[in-house]
């Protein structure tokens, strides 16, 4: 971590916001195993960013940046049940510990690098409905619209190729081990 602070702005501010901005997939990875709506886990990601931003000083650098904000990170998640009065659904128990279940931020880019490459084993109609869910952001009546399917069948498809991913990410991690 020292390395990466040799080459950054003064502020303390400045220094977590950059190692924010570097960091920001395994960051964004932490908190979305944690809520299941995109939007609900962009929200928590800008308010974990304001967070960390204010409390920068307390930031010690020699530590692990991704623990720390992550940490912040489960806490933000935590507010955002509690403030949409979804904690009779998701007991606050069972968000720590899912929180200290999800794997470590270190993990994340060997998980990254396996999901890409299992990406690209996926068929091109199926990369096209998870390109269209997750970046387009498409709900499943919008992709039946634009694919010529029906709604029950882009779920099917969709879940078909989570499925896959998860097996071959799996597969490919073991591997790699």
């Amino acid at each position: 971590m020292t390395d990466d602070l040799r080459l950054m702005p003064a502020t303390p501010a400045e220094q977590v916001q950059l190692l924010f901005v570097r960091h920001e997939g395994a960051i964004r990875t932490f908190v979305r195993a944690l809520l299941p709506s995109l939007t609900d886990a962009d929200d928590v990601l800008q308010e974990t960013f304001l967070t960390v931003s204010r409390k920068a000083s307390s930031f010690e650098p020699e530590t692990n940046f991704v623990a720390w904000a992550c940490g912040i990170a489960r806490l933000k998640v935590l507010e955002s049940f509690r403030q949409q009065k979804r904690a009779n659904v998701l007991s606050e128990a069972a968000i720590i510990a899912l929180a200290e279940e999800t794997p470590a931020p270190e993990l994340t880019s060997l998980r990254e690098e396996a999901l890409n490459r299992c990406v690209e084993k996926l068929a091109p109609k199926s990369r096209d409905i998870l390109w269209r869910r997750y970046s387009g952001r498409q709900g499943s009546d919008e992709m039946a619209d634009g694919l010529g399917m029906t709604s029950t069948a882009v779920r099917v498809a969709l879940s078909k190729a989570r499925a896959f991913l998860r097996d071959c990410v799996s597969t490919e991690l073991k591997n790699a081990s």
